[in-house]
């Protein structure tokens, strides 16, 4: 009996196909209906029919995309307005590099006084006083360009309350008649040149001078500091006008003008 000879109905029909011989049996389902089942074609969708699942998907990107559309949003309305600190005074790069490098060279000059100079001249062919005489040489420009200019003031910030920072104009608004209990950032350098900040409030800060070393204005009630810290500044230098600079929401250099007319016209406590 041969294969190719058979109808498609001998072939297919299954209780026909139990009176071949087991042989041919199994010749039929390695090889026909193996190629039936690589041959059919999977089924497909037609172009009007739409899954099922396709409006809940859907739905669900519309719930995703609307709240990181409301964030996005949120975002982008708060940066329009200026930030919670804005800097109304700058005192220069140039005078702050100048101040910087000065402190830098009196801390070596010094430095090389105690380690190299000094040493030298301890030994019996000089006068016992000499060594000490150049370790206090050495320290005097350092002491001195140290207490000169610590009160001087390289930046300013204002804290903004949040009705302020809605706008520009109300920032402006703010700033040109503040409060005795705005909140100002005084950044000065340290010793080391490591930048200090000091929060003071608009009240507590009076007009002063003083004879050794610039000064525009104190801050009469210092806020306490750890043994460890040091001792609080309280006197402080800054120009009648900020360095001009690019206008940005962050930056205001004409603020700092009514700002410093506030502060001189509080009153002084008497001492």
């Amino acid at each position: 009996m041969q294969l190719p000879m058979m109808r498609p109905q001998i072939l297919l029909h299954p209780q026909l196909r139990t009176l071949l011989p087991r042989g041919v049996r199994r010749d039929l389902n390695s090889t026909i209906f193996s190629r039936l089942k690589t041959t059919q074609t999977p089924f497909r969708l037609s172009k009007n029919e739409t899954p099922a699942l396709k409006p809940k998907e859907s739905n669900a990107a519309v719930g995703r995309s609307s709240p990181q559309s409301a964030t996005a949003h949120a975002k982008t309305t708060i940066r329009r307005g200026p930030p919670e600190r804005i800097l109304i005074y700058h005192g220069g790069t140039g005078k702050t590099i100048f101040l910087g490098m000065l402190r830098i060279t009196t801390i070596f000059l010094f430095g090389v006084s105690v380690l190299v100079v000094a040493p030298a001249f301890a030994s019996d062919e000089f006068p016992w006083y000499l060594a000490p005489a150049v370790v206090v040489g050495g320290a005097l420009p350092m002491l001195f360009v140290s207490y000169t200019s610590a009160p001087f003031v390289n930046f300013v910030h204002l804290a903004l309350p949040a009705f302020a920072r809605r706008s520009k104009e109300q920032t402006i608004q703010y700033a040109k008649n503040l409060p005795p209990t705005a909140t100002l950032y005084i950044n000065t350098m340290k010793f080391t040149t490591i930048p200090r900040q000091t929060e003071v409030r608009l009240g507590d800060l009076v007009p002063d001078k003083a004879i050794l070393r610039p000064v525009s204005f104190r801050n009469k009630n210092p806020a306490p500091l750890p043994w460890w810290a040091g001792k609080t500044l309280r006197q402080f230098y800054a120009a009648e006008k900020s360095q001009p600079g690019r206008e940005s929401t962050t930056f205001y250099p004409e603020l700092w003008e009514h700002v410093y007319k506030q502060i001189q016209k509080n009153p002084s406590p008497k001492r």
